[in-house]
């Protein structure tokens, strides 16, 4: 969240420095400030699903929107959100059956984003997964990448699809 705060913070200063009709103008500053936004939805993204909050991981995706993964299609928030939820039911169940359930860290990496038009771009990057393993070092779980199609609505950039690949076929 605090990545949220300094894309508020300067965007308050832009418009009071530029003025508002200067700032609302300048279509490269526009372009500039729509990528920290996606940088941000990513951020939240991930955030979201290794602390396992299952509202905010929904509400990063439009409601909508259409998530493939590798054997499987969700489809609408309520779906998506389920990927969370489950996960949590997953690891209670493990936990209560004496078999741990370590953590697991989202990586993301080598992002692209190309903004389309004022409401709509494109994202992709490389993702991981790791978990601390008993000795201390770290495993990777899963090596992919996701693109993403993005919607601007109401003046937030959300997730309209988004497919997982991995690279492991």
């Amino acid at each position: 969240m605090r990545i949220d705060r300094a894309i508020t913070s300067g965007l308050l200063f832009v418009t009071f420095t530029l003025g508002a009709p200067a700032f609302a103008e300048d279509a490269g500053l526009q372009k500039l400030l729509d990528r920290a936004e996606i940088e941000a939805l990513v951020a939240r993204y991930v955030t979201a699903l290794d602390t396992r909050d299952a509202d905010a991981y929904a509400g990063v995706f439009a409601e909508d929107a259409v998530f493939e993964l590798p054997g499987a299609v969700h489809r609408g928030r309520a779906e998506i959100r389920k990927i969370v939820t489950d996960l949590e039911e997953s690891r209670a169940r493990n936990e209560a059956a004496g078999k741990p359930s370590p953590n697991l860290y989202h990586v993301m990496s080598n992002t692209s984003i190309e903004i389309l038009d004022a409401t709509h771009a494109r994202h992709q990057s490389y993702a991981q997964t790791v978990r601390a393993a008993e000795n201390g070092q770290f495993i990777v779980g899963f090596m992919g990448r996701y693109d993403d199609e993005l919607v601007k609505r109401d003046g937030r950039w959300l997730i309209q699809t988004r497919k997982l690949v991995s690279f492991v076929e």
